[in-house]
């Protein structure tokens, strides 16, 4: 930051200059003249210290990663897996209660496909026994949400 604290100071003391600079000089073409010079002056008067600004800039984002703790992408990649898998069993366990079947559980299994890819590998619905005439409607609601046929088992 300080970097930049210093390129807008330089900018500012460069300003008034070339103005108090150009007040001073009388028309004609040395008037053109100066105001040429002047012009280059506050140019590079802008382009050196924001430069050193953007560099140190650029170098404490480079500490900053540096420092920043890192991330196990497997561990990362296990708590995705988890969070996906508990929010899909509960969207089921919704879509079913909003159609008026109770169920005990649902368990959704995971996995993973062409490194990138996350797919529902199954899907068991648990049911009491009183519920077994409510399997069809189940399959069907189960394969209409999530494009897999369930399995149903009865406790």
């Amino acid at each position: 930051m300080d970097g930049l604290y210093s390129a807008a100071a330089t900018v500012c003391a460069s300003s008034i200059i070339a103005a108090l600079l150009s007040r001073f000089i009388t028309d004609g073409s040395t008037k053109k003249l100066i105001s040429l010079v002047i012009g280059a002056f506050v140019l590079c008067c802008l382009i050196v210290p924001v430069g050193k600004a953007a560099s140190d800039i650029s170098s404490d984002l480079a500490s900053a990663e540096a420092t920043s703790p890192t991330v196990d992408s497997d561990s990362y990649n296990r708590a995705v897996f988890a969070q996906t898998k508990a929010n899909l069993e509960q969207t089921l366990a919704d879509i079913l209660a909003q159609n008026g079947i109770k169920i005990i559980r649902c368990e959704v299994i995971l996995a993973l496909r062409d490194e990138n890819r996350v797919i529902i590998s199954s899907v068991t619905v648990y049911i009491k026994q009183d519920e077994t005439d409510n399997a069809g409607k189940i399959r069907e609601l189960t394969v209409n949400s999530f494009n897999i046929a369930p399995q149903i088992v009865t406790e």
